[in-house]
């Protein structure tokens, strides 16, 4: 998929995609910022990130807006006048976690009291499930996400070339984060109870009540994810889902 068909695509409206992803691929270079204009004569990287990049006008990424690029050559789309840019780097880690299918660095990125309570949770109601006295735990639930998120790809590719077989591994391009888009009448505590509602009912108590005790603050964003496929090609493989983070003590955590 090229630039101008994700353009396309996320101008119209699309399906809530399952939360996943995975994929051993190593991160390739992204692709070089030719046909774009920095905001000024500094190019050195602040906070991990870049100056911002206006793309000019002409250029395939015009329409996909303005965008810092990361020490991971990823773009990041977002406003750092409203999206702390430790937050985006916290969103960029959590799935980089997924692409390198590294297990340990997404742990650290849960809330440790989530992680404890929602692995335990799964060991008691999904073990019994399987054969030899096995544990399906945490490990278990991310592989699945990593399966999910291949397969999304896999979707993508099959769309482009027929005849082919692909792994789903994939490598992130771009990323882009902003404010929810509420309802009428809904705030964005609405929002943040709602993602929370799944949490209070297998945890049994008012996790939501517990977090926001605990945390200095809980930010709540939408994102896509943009990445390069085994075609060489762009796909946008999670699209308009919502996450949240919790801040304590400087650090952000998430919660899935």
């Amino acid at each position: 998929m090229t630039i101008k068909k994700i353009t396309a695509v996320l101008a119209s409206v699309c399906c809530m995609l399952c939360l996943a992803s995975c994929g051993d691929k190593s991160k390739s270079e992204s692709s070089s910022d030719s046909g774009t204009n920095q905001s000024d004569g500094n190019t050195s990287n602040q906070n991990g990130v870049g100056d911002v990049v206006s793309p000019e006008e002409d250029s395939d990424e015009f329409d996909l807006g303005e965008y810092r690029v990361s020490d991971t050559g990823i773009k990041l789309y977002y406003d750092d006048s409203d999206i702390p840019t430790e937050l985006m780097h916290t969103l960029e880690n959590y799935f980089m976690t997924f692409q390198n299918d590294d297990f340990e660095g997404y742990k650290n990125i849960l809330y440790p009291n989530y992680a404890e309570r929602y692995n335990e949770y799964l060991v008691n109601e999904y073990s019994a499930s399987l054969e030899n006295g096995e544990k399906y735990d945490l490990k278990n639930s991310f592989n699945s996400a990593c399966n999910s998120i291949r397969t999304n790809m896999m979707y993508e590719l099959s769309n482009t070339q027929d005849g082919e077989t692909y792994t789903g591994d994939f490598t992130i391009t771009r990323i882009r984060a902003e404010r929810p888009e509420l309802d009428e009448g809904e705030t964005i505590e609405d929002r943040k109870k709602e993602f929370f509602s799944y949490l209070d009912e297998i945890f049994d108590m008012d996790y939501y009540q517990t977090v926001s005790d605990d945390m200095e603050n809980l930010e709540y964003v939408t994102f896509y994810i943009i990445a390069e496929g085994e075609d060489g090609e762009e796909h946008k493989i999670l699209n308009d889902m919502g996450i949240l983070f919790g801040l304590k003590d400087g650090v952000y955590y998430t919660f899935g």
